[in-house]
C-alpha cells in the first residue's frame, strides 16, 4: 500500500534536489497547486512542462520545470516586465 506524501514534503524534496533530478507528476501538481488531471491534460495538449517517458513512467526534470515556470510568470504591467531581473534566456 502506498503512503501519501504531503504537499509540503513534495515541495521540500523538489527544492533541495539538484537540477538533474526527475520528479513524478504528483510533485508537479504539488508545486503548481493543481490536480493530477490538470497535469495530465496539459501533457496531452502539449502545453505543459516538458516530460520524459521511461517505459510507462512519466518524469519531469527539475531544470525543465524551472524554465517552464520562468516562461509562465505573470506580470502586472509591461513596465514590470521590462524591469524583470530574471529575463528568460535559453541555453
Amino acid at each position: 500500500m502506498k503512503t501519501k506524501i504531503s504537499r509540503l514534503d513534495l515541495i521540500n524534496e523538489y527544492e533541495h534536489a539538484p537540477d538533474s533530478a526527475l520528479f513524478a507528476q504528483e510533485t508537479i501538481a504539488a508545486i503548481l497547486n493543481c490536480s493530477l488531471a490538470t497535469i495530465e491534460r496539459d501533457r496531452w495538449l502539449g502545453n505543459g512542462i516538458p516530460f520524459i517517458k521511461i517505459g510507462r513512467m512519466v518524469r519531469y526534470r527539475k531544470s525543465d520545470i524551472c524554465f517552464w515556470l520562468k516562461e509562465h510568470r505573470a506580470f502586472r504591467s509591461t513596465t514590470e516586465m521590462q524591469l524583470d531581473p530574471f529575463p528568460i534566456t535559453k541555453g
